[in-house]
């Protein structure tokens, strides 16, 4: 049932059985269901025909209907002066208010079971108001301002009353001041007015200050009015409006699919059955668990075989207690306490999160009964986009370095080692490693991250980045042509053996291609930095304190076992100074293409 139903049957004195039968704990009262209609949307109410009992076993029938305080006033055979006043106090102050009225009904149960609904539903006395006041929980106001914060657009939807609606969607700071469409029954008319009727604008002339509130009737007057272009009222305000009340399912998938059309890319929160549609046909939806426990059940195979042979043991200590011949008073103690140890299995097993439809029509669905689920499902996709970006970029510059440094070797008819090649993977491997688990921060941030590797700034900077890195090698592999000439001829077949142009060439590649990770790392706003990556941070330090210690020639024996050669005295610096230089151009080339042009244009919001 619904969590304000349950609540309301907390409180009174009254309990439901499963027989459909309520029992008043306070007097020797019962009320039996006959005939339920059920909840329908867009009638917006329900009824239940009962038989009511009381002391003396009198039996009285009555027809009980609960509803919209606006759906209710129209079936009610006489309307209390005070109708509209009572009911909009409280929705103004946040309060889901349910009209209850009551009727009775003559004849026998086989009787009053066949009447339709359409005459059960009128003139009905009525019986008063029910105010739910719901507290807005802490993570929602803050999940709701980090999204505002981070340029997201956010609306209310929701089968409340509009001026429900309007307060909570105040509170938390989706709107701050509301005009809601509203029609005048006597003439038909329809205008913009505030929550508490002190505004109204005709259509057209509402201030652009004011956020906007759509009804269902509202919104299907929207629809129906159109220009002289047939565009219709709802399209032109549609991204003006933040709170839509009293709508139907149908109508939530108008919302979502009108936002689309207009180019938004939209998330959809829902927990119910009303919301599946709206959910289907969002970009991502999210369906939330109401209400879903919080008792952790192990849900391994061992543990869930070893709840069944306990309640397979207490069920066979249950028939044997029954068939027993000790005393009365004993067999009655063991089976309450057979009872008791096989009610808490039984609600270890109820505590496991049952899934809806909402949770089938979604791609995502959060156990947690919030709309922070939507926080997280952004940063962990930013960041997920964001990681996939610089992979591509790295892989792009590594292919471009390994394959110029191949060639530059094979026109000299060298090759890189065994040893060299392997201890060039394991450390490449490892920094993809570390790079692909990279965690999202805990806010969202205001920029967003481009949707595609083929923009403006990954074009450029790949190629930018590049030409430095060309440079470099150009530079420093003329220099080892210089200090070691070409050999006349060219075997590529003989067998390995170091010498200036390997060494020089093996180191560049390492460095430039760990220079690739290091640079290409986007870090904040939308993942950890690289000092917080430990892992990568820490195996870039070590390689290139091993890069550097193989330059420098600090370990002969290090150089040795992997067939690198002593580097000529002053060709070291110039070897150090060109791996700086390199870092430093291409540092700065990234950031000033990053600041340009590194961050997608958000659309504006008319």
């Amino acid at each position: 049932g619904d969590p304000l139903e349950k609540a309301a049957l907390q409180v009174l004195p009254w309990t439901l059985t499963k027989g459909d039968v309520a029992m008043c704990k306070t007097a020797k009262l019962s009320l039996k269901i006959l005939k339920r209609f059920h909840f329908n949307s867009a009638l917006k109410r329900m009824s239940v025909i009962v038989s009511k009992q009381d002391s003396s076993y009198n039996i009285q029938h009555l027809v009980m209907c609960k509803g919209a305080p606006e759906v209710i006033k129209t079936m009610l055979k006489e309307i209390p002066d005070n109708y509209d006043e009572v009911h909009t106090e409280y929705s103004l102050q946040g309060g889901r208010v349910i009209a209850l009225a009551r009727k009775e009904l003559g004849g026998s149960d086989l009787v009053v079971r066949d009447v339709a609904r359409e005459d059960a539903e009128k003139d009905l006395e009525f019986a008063g108001f029910v105010v739910f006041t719901a507290p807005l929980k802490k993570e929602s106001k803050s999940a709701i301002s980090m999204l505002k914060e981070s340029s997201h657009y956010c609306i209310m939807i929701t089968g409340d009353s509009p001026l429900t609606a309007c307060y909570v969607a105040q509170q938390l700071r989706i709107a701050k001041k509301l005009l809601i469409l509203t029609k005048n029954d006597k003439d038909g008319h329809w205008y913009w007015e505030s929550p508490d009727k002190s505004i109204k604008f005709e259509i057209g002339e509402e201030q652009r200050s004011y956020s906007l509130c759509l009804t269902g009737e509202g919104m299907n007057y929207a629809i129906d009015t159109k220009d002289k272009k047939s565009t219709s009222l709802f399209s032109k305000i549609v991204k003006r409006i933040k709170v839509f009340a009293r709508v139907t399912p149908k109508q939530k998938e108008v919302v979502i699919t009108t936002l689309k059309s207009q180019g938004m890319v939209t998330v959809m929160c829902g927990d119910g059955t009303n919301d599946v549609g709206a959910l289907k046909h969002a970009d991502v939806g999210v369906a939330i668990i109401s209400n879903a426990p919080e008792v952790k059940v192990e849900k391994s195979p061992k543990a869930i075989q070893k709840r069944q042979q306990a309640k397979a043991e207490i069920l066979q200590q249950f028939e044997q207690a029954k068939r027993s011949n000790d005393p009365r008073q004993r067999i009655i103690n063991k089976q309450r306490e057979l009872e008791d140890k096989l009610k808490q299995l039984q609600l270890e097993e109820d505590t496991l999160v049952k899934l809806g439809d909402a949770s089938i029509a979604s791609p995502f669905t959060s156990k947690f009964s919030s709309v922070k689920c939507v926080c997280n499902i952004i940063r962990q996709g930013r960041c997920t986009l964001v990681t996939t970006l610089q992979m591509f970029k790295i892989l792009a510059l590594n292919a471009l370095i390994i394959a110029y440094c191949q060639s530059a070797l094979y026109l000299d008819g060298v090759k890189f080692s065994d040893g060299q090649a392997t201890l060039q993977g394991l450390l490449l491997a490892g920094c993809f490693l570390f790079i692909s688990r990279s965690k999202p921060l805990d806010k969202l941030s205001q920029s967003r991250p481009h949707a595609n590797i083929f923009n403006t700034y990954t074009i450029l900077t790949v190629l930018l980045q590049f030409a430095v890195h060309f440079y470099t090698l150009f530079t420093l592999v003329s220099r080892c042509h210089e200090l070691s000439p070409r050999k006349e001829s060219v075997d590529l077949e003989a067998e390995f053996e170091p010498n200036l142009l390997n060494s020089v060439v093996y180191i560049l590649s390492v460095m430039l291609q760990l220079n690739t990770f290091v640079i290409n790392y986007r870090g904040h706003p939308y993942m950890e930095s690289l000092t917080e990556n430990k892992p990568l941070c820490y195996s870039a330090l070590g390689t290139t304190a091993i890069m550097i210690s193989m330059t420098l020639g600090i370990f002969p024996q290090l150089n040795h076992d992997f067939s690198l050669v002593e580097l000529p005295e002053d060709f070291r610096l110039e070897v150090l100074q060109g791996l700086v230089l390199d870092t430093v151009a291409t540092f700065l080339v990234d950031k000033i293409l990053l600041y340009i042009c590194g961050d997608a244009k958000l659309k504006k919001i008319d």
